[in-house]
């Protein structure tokens, strides 16, 4: 708490009852590598388009909705709870406990005793049980089986994100780099944004970096991925590198919409240093004047303007959201260049 206090004083519950709703809109990024906005909005039914980037579009979040209180309850874990909360069904991974019978309405709550939807109790083949949700404290398209996702036309992706790929303003015959690239939303943006670039990208994970591949050859997205440990980038022989993008692990503490969180200040602490372990990588394969852009979805200082306050590098420029001003994700994004 004494982190968030750094950043809003006196507005720190106007942030913190801000993070307990969603962004009012749910946004896509249309890939216009496939297709066209038009096109999509076609048969999309509710989206429109973005005020200010040609290749978004978004649909408005309603609620929030009332709810049934029922003595039958699905209680599930955090994770559920927060996309639940925007209507999406509960699986049997998010579930832990189950006060009801097969058929039955039910109430989903969060661990912490939060209701988020109402549903009903379904038994799969095999024993397990998930809920198809009915109403949910808020309410948004449901996009997952859509084939405009199946076929790589769109890429869910929130606003906040989308303005990475603008910054990193990619042009025709640059080196640029993805540090931590998975899931690839903004690695695959920048390749829209420019494909003559030359773009490729890593992460420490086979399976992340598989699903990337397989989500790149849909959407037609001709970078190159591997497996590999951005802090030491170095050793594969990459320099000269015009422009390095750092998306790191971070606190998340922007996210929308939440349940509950915890953190301690030993985790920020933790996570400021390993950040500063990408900015160091970037540093060493980054050509002179070369351009780090670096961002992550959290709010506190120790991992954003601590960690690119760097003598090694100057500062062009910072840009942060936050949701209770401009209804996004939390989101921080700097600029620097390689002295």
């Amino acid at each position: 708490m004494e982190e968030l206090r750094k950043v809003y004083g006196k507005s720190l519950n106007s942030f913190l009852d801000s993070i307990k709703r969603p962004n009012s809109r749910l946004y896509v990024r249309v890939n216009t590598l496939k297709t066209t906005v038009d096109e999509v909005l076609q048969s999309m039914y509710g989206f429109k388009k973005d005020e200010d980037f040609p290749e978004a579009i978004y649909a408005e979040v309603k609620g929030p909705n009332k709810l049934e209180s029922l003595d039958s309850k699905v209680i599930v874990d955090k994770k559920t709870a927060e996309s639940v909360m925007l209507g999406a069904d509960v699986y049997p991974p998010g579930i832990k406990k189950i006060i009801a019978n097969e058929g039955n309405s039910v109430e989903v709550v969060s661990e912490n005793g939060i209701t988020v939807a109402n549903g009903e109790l379904v038994r799969l083949p095999g024993g397990k049980f998930m809920v198809k949700v009915y109403n949910s404290l808020y309410s948004s398209p449901k996009l997952a089986d859509t084939k405009e996702i199946k076929e790589g036309k769109i890429y869910v992706q929130g606003k906040a994100s989308m303005y990475v790929a603008r910054i990193v303003d990619p042009r025709p015959g640059e080196f640029i780099v993805d540090t931590t690239a998975a899931p690839g939303g903004k690695l695959s943006h920048i390749y829209q944004l420019e494909p003559r670039a030359r773009i490729i990208g890593f992460d420490h994970t086979y399976k992340k970096v598989e699903k990337m591949k397989q989500l790149f050859k849909k959407m037609n997205v001709n970078v190159q991925v591997f497996v590999h440990d951005s802090r030491y980038l170095s050793e594969l022989g990459i320099k000269d590198v015009d422009k390095v993008l750092i998306d790191p692990p971070c606190s998340a503490l922007g996210l929308r919409p939440k349940v509950y969180d915890k953190k301690t200040k030993t985790d920020l602490m933790n996570l400021h240093a390993y950040q500063k372990q990408f900015l160091n990588s970037a540093y060493e394969i980054l050509k002179k004047g070369g351009e780090v852009i670096y961002s992550t979805c959290t709010v506190t200082e120790i991992e954003n303007e601590e960690v690119v306050n760097d003598p090694r590098f100057d500062i062009e420029y910072m840009i942060r959201f936050h949701p209770q001003i401009h209804d996004m994700t939390g989101f921080f994004i700097a600029k620097l260049k390689k002295k």
